[in-house]
């Protein structure tokens, strides 16, 4: 079962974005199982401390977006961490973050997008984690601030403040027992061993990547009723192969209600290589009488499939990927997701850094993806090529939502608007020279385009992002 797990792990998400943000991360939220204290004293000398401190330097360039095309932002910041032993089974846990931008770039405000990094007020710092934990080898439930790691409710990578969440979580494992390894980590069914284990959350408030504070709002709205999941995953081995299968069910309260399924194989070929495989599916309709983002009410009817087929070869790997979403005329965004706590987190196999299908609507996306590990594991380059085709294409901003079923306001749909993706992630970990120090770089160059025969004039629009980071994680 060992086997089953590190390699569905690496399979999920190759991009070194998630791997160097997660190496930044786990520390962070003490991973470490906290010792069975005898005593309330005991629990609390027996309190462990992990931390990160880093920079990161964002650049984003858009030749379409006037007047506004390059931005820059940098910020420093970092987190520190608590997690008491545990007492009867109880134990605390607490977790500070923050982002502060140093004004490097604010001598030019037409290129100064901080606010990508530390919000608009340039500075940020909040108590992302504060909650009360009870556990033993078959359950595990929080109460208060905390992370939650599900398909569509989850952190968020590039950023010193990853989206949290207020209200209750738990894990149950119905068949098997877990190991602990992610006691103090975010609550989630990926790192849970048990043959078939169960999770549950109900969230009334989160804290984005943009903000201090928690609110009741989400990215579409204001004010919401927060949301409520339910997620299985049953995983085992049958013969030479080694399979998981989850799914879960999400109420977004007044927005939307959403199924999500993945099942996930793994067999060996020979002694050096693994042929892996995974299908996923997304179908999401109303919640209540519809949604409402800018005043208007619009169904939901969106529908994703998708596959992923590869080879790893020792460390390394290769994958084809795919998703296809068929339009639904009249519907958001014509068949488009509604996804208020999930931004482009590799959920979706073809997700990049700038783009997905959750955020463009209805089309399809097919690509190639693969992972390389050199000089000893030290080096990992993470290549990604994706060609998009969107059938309601649109450009400005995927959070404006004030014209015709949910499209930014002013802006004319494009039918099948091509978007040609190079997505590629360097990271090199550091601790020959300083344990806990790492470094990496992601970069993400696009071509969007529609074709000459459309009603709309023919053009190009090349873009480009790139997102630098070092990190000392102890």
């Amino acid at each position: 079962m060992s086997k089953l797990i590190k390699s569905l792990a690496g399979m999920k998400n190759s991009c070194s974005k998630a791997a160097f943000f997660a190496a930044g991360m786990l520390p962070l939220a003490g991973l470490a199982m906290p010792a069975h204290a005898q005593s309330l004293q005991d629990a609390l000398r027996q309190t462990t401390i992990s931390g990160m401190a880093g920079v990161y330097d964002f650049t984003y360039a858009n030749k379409g977006e006037v007047g506004k095309n390059t931005q820059n932002a940098f910020a420093v910041g970092g987190n520190l961490n608590l997690h008491t032993g545990a007492f009867e089974g109880f134990s605390v846990g607490l977790g500070g973050y923050t982002g502060q931008s140093l004004g490097l770039y604010s001598r030019n405000p037409n290129h100064d997008d901080s606010s990508e990094l530390t919000s608009h007020t340039h500075s940020e710092q909040s108590l992302r984690e504060a909650f009360l934990q009870y556990e033993n080898r078959y359950l595990e439930v929080r109460g208060g601030r905390q992370f939650i790691n599900t398909p569509f409710a989850n952190q968020d990578l590039y950023t010193f403040n990853p989206r949290a969440f207020m209200g209750f979580a738990g894990v149950a494992n119905v068949i098997g027992g877990n190991n602990g390894a992610a006691d103090a980590g975010p609550l989630s069914l990926n790192t849970d061993t048990a043959t078939l284990s169960v999770m549950a959350t109900r969230m009334f408030n989160y804290n984005s990547r943009y903000s201090s504070d928690f609110v009741s709002g989400d990215r579409y709205l204001t004010h919401t009723n927060g949301f409520i999941a339910f997620g299985a995953k049953f995983q085992n081995r049958y013969d030479n192969v080694d399979y998981t299968a989850q799914g879960w069910y999400y109420n977004f309260y007044g927005q939307a209600q959403m199924f999500y399924g993945q099942a996930d194989f793994v067999t060996p070929m020979n002694a050096n290589s693994n042929l892996f495989g995974s299908a996923q599916m997304v179908s999401e309709g109303n919640s209540g009488s519809g949604f409402n983002p800018a005043g208007v009410t619009y169904n939901v009817d969106a529908h994703v499939y998708g596959g992923k087929l590869g080879m790893t070869f020792g460390d390394d790997k290769i994958a084809v990927i795919g998703d296809y979403s068929p339009s639904s005329y009249g519907s958001f965004h014509h068949g488009g997701m509604v996804h208020p706590y999930n931004d482009l987190s590799g959920t979706i196999f073809t997700d990049t850094m700038q783009n997905g299908i959750e955020d463009m609507g209805p089309g399809y996306a097919y690509g190639i993806t693969g992972t390389i590990k050199a000089m000893g594991g030290k080096l990992e380059i993470d290549p990604t090529y994706v060609e998009y085709n969107a059938d309601y294409g649109f450009g400005g901003s995927t959070y404006s939502y004030g014209g015709a079923y949910g499209f930014p306001a002013g802006v004319a749909p494009i039918h099948n608007e091509a978007i040609h993706v190079i997505d590629a992630g360097f990271s090199y970990n550091l601790s020959d020279v300083l344990k806990g120090l790492s470094v990496a770089w992601d970069t993400d160059a696009a071509f969007a385009q529609n074709d000459s025969s459309q009603t709309n004039a023919h053009y190009d629009n090349p873009y480009f992002s790139s997102r630098f980071y070092l990190k000392y994680a102890f």
